[in-house]
């Protein structure tokens, strides 16, 4: 029952706006995780199965119950153990809910779901929002910048993604790093986009990991793993990493290349301090400063600078469902304006020969190739520099990678040079 109780107290908090991050909490359980990533990833299906059930609409004071209803089916769906019992489990969460009442209606409302799923399927079969499980304003957008690759896309956001590491090649090597798993019984497989990343076949705690306490790997998507060698670092660089937070880049940066003098910059700061317990636990260091971009003003210009942007992440739904809950289509143009102004001043202090690398964890072509077009259209100081890659979709500003089934996260990567205007 409490599983249930967590898991709908979860997703009320992302109900009002709150990201899926910040709404879990260290009290919630594996398994009321797992029942609202569900939920999230399937919530129009079961939305639309919801509303063919019930005779008239629940009351939004009565949100909770819904959502209750909403996870019931769901584990009726997914989780491993007879429908009878989720069933059960759903109606007592009621009680715990203090909506005893609520009893009867989720009891009545999971068994018909159990009895009528395929008749629910076949009727909701012509609305593309319940077959996708995506809103229709992110779906039209897929289609119309993917129109060969968009059921792909869907179909990617909708699985649970790999679990996928970064070898610190400062301590050790991948293929040591993959005996070590193999002695601790741990399956798993070399990447192919970043000669520092590691699948394992099941995601695994980290304090499950050999020698990760020590610093030996981090968890990181592999198109991640790919920004140092897109970098170009050489000893003695000046580095900013200009959005660092959490620090998965800035640490990845000292792994790869060392002797350079990295700032990580992040405006929250209770975020930039999160890049300084990652720094302590793999043994880096850098100047770490909690501050906007925009009023950041160094003494020197900067030799290389990495500007990973605010997007939408959505390149990332699959591991953050509740971006198709939270993201709206007016969003997009208010984050490509961001986009731009913090693109115009990271340009500002980049030295002439320097590189800026920009990149996005979005699919929209509105936050990636039409940013840097238009960037690059309007100062005659900037070129784009190519990426050589056997990956993702080369465009004249860059490299998109898609979210792939068992790969990478959805990414965009664009190299300027600031050359002799």
């Amino acid at each position: 029952m409490q599983e249930y109780v967590s898991a709908v107290n979860v997703l009320l908090k992302v109900a009002s706006g709150r990201s899926l991050d910040y709404a879990i909490g260290s009290g919630d359980s594996p398994l009321s995780r797992q029942i609202a990533y569900g939920v999230l990833r399937n919530f129009y299906s079961l939305s639309a199965s919801l509303e063919q059930l019930v005779k008239k609409p629940i009351a939004d004071k009565h949100q909770d119950v819904e959502l209750l209803i909403l996870a019931g089916m769901y584990s009726i769906d997914s989780l491993n153990r007879p429908a009878h019992a989720s069933v059960n489990f759903a109606v007592d969460a009621a009680v715990g809910l203090k909506k005893p009442w609520a009893k009867q209606l989720t009891n009545g409302v999971l068994r018909s779901y159990q009895r009528q799923k395929s008749v629910l399927l076949d009727k909701m079969s012509d609305d593309r929002e319940a077959v996708t499980n995506h809103p229709l304003w992110l779906l039209h957008r897929i289609e119309r910048a993917y129109p060969d690759r968009a059921e792909q896309i869907l179909m990617a956001n909708q699985v649970e993604p790999p679990m996928t590491l970064r070898v610190n090649v400062r301590q050790t090597s991948r293929n040591d790093y993959l005996e070590l798993l193999a002695g601790a019984g741990i399956a798993a497989r070399s990447g192919a986009l970043a000669t520092t990343s590691i699948y394992l076949e099941t995601p695994r705690p980290v304090d499950a990991l050999p020698g990760f306490a020590d610093g030996l790997a981090s968890v990181q998507d592999e198109a991640s793993q790919m920004i140092p060698n897109l970098l170009h670092l050489e000893l003695g660089h000046r580095v900013l990493d200009a959005c660092a937070a959490p620090g998965g880049k800035t640490c990845a940066i000292l792994e790869a290349q060392s002797g350079i003098q990295l700032t990580a910059l992040d405006k929250d700061a209770k975020r930039a301090a999160i890049i300084n317990d990652n720094l302590r636990r793999l043994n880096l260091a850098c100047e770490v400063e909690a501050s906007d971009l925009l009023q950041h003003h160094p003494d020197e210009l900067y030799d290389r600078i990495l500007l990973d942007v605010p997007c939408s992440a959505t390149g990332i739904i699959r591991r953050h469902p509740d971006i198709k809950l939270l993201r709206l289509d007016s969003d997009i143009d208010k984050l490509a304006a961001t986009q731009k102004e913090l693109l115009a001043k990271a340009w500002s202090l980049l030295c002439t020969n320097g590189e800026l690398l920009y990149s996005t964890c979005s699919i929209l072509p509105n936050e990636n190739q039409g940013i840097v077009e238009q960037f690059v259209q309007d100062h005659n100081d900037a070129r784009v520099l190519p990426i050589n890659s056997d990956a993702g979709i080369s465009t004249p500003e860059g490299l998109q990678l898609l979210p792939t089934t068992g790969g990478s996260d959805g990414f965009f990567f664009s190299r300027l040079k600031k050359i002799q205007s």
